[in-house]
């Protein structure tokens, strides 16, 4: 029988604990069992494991073994991670929704002293300039405001942005995400905002901003993510 990878017993320890099969014991089973059942390597189990705990689905006890945390509904709706690199949906893996993008605008513009001063990329080099529409559950709930350098993420097409951006940077383009700064903040609605999110009485969104460095130092990317603030709550987890 083939040794199954970590990520597959990751993703179905995940899902067991979304859906409360182990909420009677409130731990996961030792490491010994998890190994007979999935036939796979110690290593693989605490890997596995290591991803939920980073995710805050669980917490390794000395003497207790692997205590899950308790959650509820609240707290697990568009729950993303800030210290994720990856996208939207990679941020929600595991959980029972469900995503569409829409590409609102595509084009490549050159970086002049007002778009510098806002993204802190150089004047006058090309860039990526890309707005995507994020609907989840049905609900307009995100519209991305993407900058890519150009020089640096080359190739980038409008069918790459609606599938997944970073998928293309990491598989084809084999770019090393070193550092990512994010800075959460409330800004009044803009004409875009409104045109384009389930705002409902809300004039207000939440502003998510990234800037993204490459392992030579270099910056890649500066992404404005607004969502609608009722819908959305970030999560780090602190551990003592």
């Amino acid at each position: 029988m083939e040794k199954v990878t970590f990520e597959t017993i990751y993703q179905t320890l995940k899902k067991r604990i979304l859906a409360g099969k182990y909420s009677i014991k409130m731990r996961l089973p030792i490491e010994d069992d998890l190994i007979q059942e999935f036939n796979g390597s110690r290593y693989a189990v605490r890997k596995a494991i290591k991803k939920l705990a980073a995710e805050g689905l669980v917490y390794s006890v000395k003497g207790r073994g692997v205590v899950l945390l308790e959650h509820s509904p609240q707290t697990q709706k568009f729950n993303l991670d800030l210290g994720n690199t990856n996208g939207v949906k990679q941020l929600n893996s595991g959980r029972a929704l469900t995503y569409e993008t829409n590409v609102v605008s595509f084009k490549q513009v050159m970086v002049d002293p007002e778009l510098s001063a806002k993204t802190a990329f150089e004047v006058g080099i090309p860039v990526y300039a890309i707005q995507r529409l994020r609907l989840i559950n049905g609900t307009r709930a995100v519209i991305d405001i993407n900058y890519f350098n150009a020089q640096l993420t080359p190739g980038i097409t409008p069918a790459i942005a609606k599938k997944s951006i970073y998928h293309y940077l990491k598989k084809d383009l084999k770019i090393k995400i070193a550092v990512v700064k994010r800075m959460l903040r409330v800004d009044s609605a803009s004409e875009l905002d409104i045109a384009h999110l389930d705002l409902g009485q809300n004039n207000c969104v939440g502003n998510m901003i990234s800037i993204s460095f490459n392992d030579d130092g270099r910056q890649f990317e500066y992404t404005e993510s607004h969502f609608i603030p009722n819908e959305f709550n970030f999560n780090q987890l602190i551990r003592n």
